[in-house]
């Protein structure tokens, strides 16, 4: 473990004063140095050691292929030098691009970046992102935590975002290995990847089945949540799920403004407005009663 100063060291100090801390990076981008611009051979470059497990989506690397096939001119990428090669910074996706068409060079942005330096920069980078990469965001954040100590009050600052945003975006890469593929790969989106991020492998891998199959939302996802931890069970098959699943939809249907929902406990009350919401609401419950006990005002 490094015991470095937890700072934004002389060169990315320079490089905040140069362009503003707000937007340095796209700055970088848009005007780069002269004295830093250069063509590179592919066979130089090299991908970024910290985000090699985050996969890029295949329809971004398509489209990306698709920029380079058409434009004549090529936007740099931003490389520092990491052993015998230049590892990519910033431009991931359109150096995986340009490998897969065999181009022979690039464009790059030359920087001198440390560690620690590349790392801050990184998260910076793609934390501005519109579509942000949730999982390259943690896997950053947890190398700067683990590598050079950081709090998550400090990465909360630098982002400008919450500790508890912080701590919740962590928790993410406790989860199994396939289940991070699909948040890499923007199967599942930063809302639901929360909502089963402190169930366990078996409870988690169930919740993301039921998201595919039943295309919950994120609310509903949170409802499913919530259920299983409250009733201090593992859930170990789907059909179990499905129930739960079930029974969101229940309550969705009984929050018209026809109806209301109280769950207090084990108890769901149902306070329905007429008869005909009565039977309507009860032929949706008919499954559940056996797991549930439903009280009816």
């Amino acid at each position: 473990m490094r015991r470095d100063k937890k700072i934004l060291k002389n060169s990315l100090k320079q490089l905040v004063n140069r362009f503003g801390r707000e937007d340095f990076v796209s700055a970088i981008l848009q005007n780069p140095p002269k004295d830093e611009l250069s063509n590179l051979p592919l066979s130089m470059l090299s991908d970024n050691h910290y985000l090699r497990a985050a996969k890029i989506v295949d329809y971004k690397i398509e489209s990306e292929k698709k920029t380079l096939r058409e434009n004549h001119t090529i936007d740099p990428i931003i490389v520092r030098k990491y052993r015998d090669k230049y590892e990519v910074v910033v431009g991931r996706i359109r150096y995986i691009a340009a490998k897969s068409l065999k181009l022979e060079t690039l464009p790059v942005i030359i920087l001198t970046l440390g560690e620690e330096e590349s790392l801050l920069f990184m998260l910076k980078e793609i934390s501005d992102r519109k579509t942000m990469n949730i999982y390259e965001l943690a896997l950053l954040c947890s190398y700067l935590k683990n590598d050079f100590l950081y709090k998550n009050r400090e990465l909360a600052d630098f982002l400008d975002r919450s500790s508890s945003q912080i701590s919740n975006l962590l928790q993410i890469l406790n989860m199994p290995s396939d289940i991070l593929k699909d948040i890499s790969q923007n199967r599942l989106t930063y809302g639901h990847a929360k909502a089963i991020s402190r169930l366990s492998e078996d409870e988690a891998r169930a919740v993301v089945n039921e998201i595919y199959e039943k295309h919950l939302s994120v609310r509903e996802t949170e409802a499913l949540v919530r259920k299983i931890k409250s009733g201090n069970n593992l859930i170990n098959n789907t059909s179990e799920v499905s129930d739960l699943t079930n029974e969101i939809k229940i309550e969705k249907e009984v929050n018209e403004p026809k109806t209301s929902f109280e769950i207090n406990g084990n108890i769901v009350t149902l306070v329905f407005k007429d008869e005909a919401a009565t039977k309507e609401g009860l032929k949706r419950i008919n499954k559940l009663i056996k797991r549930k006990k439903f009280v009816l005002k």
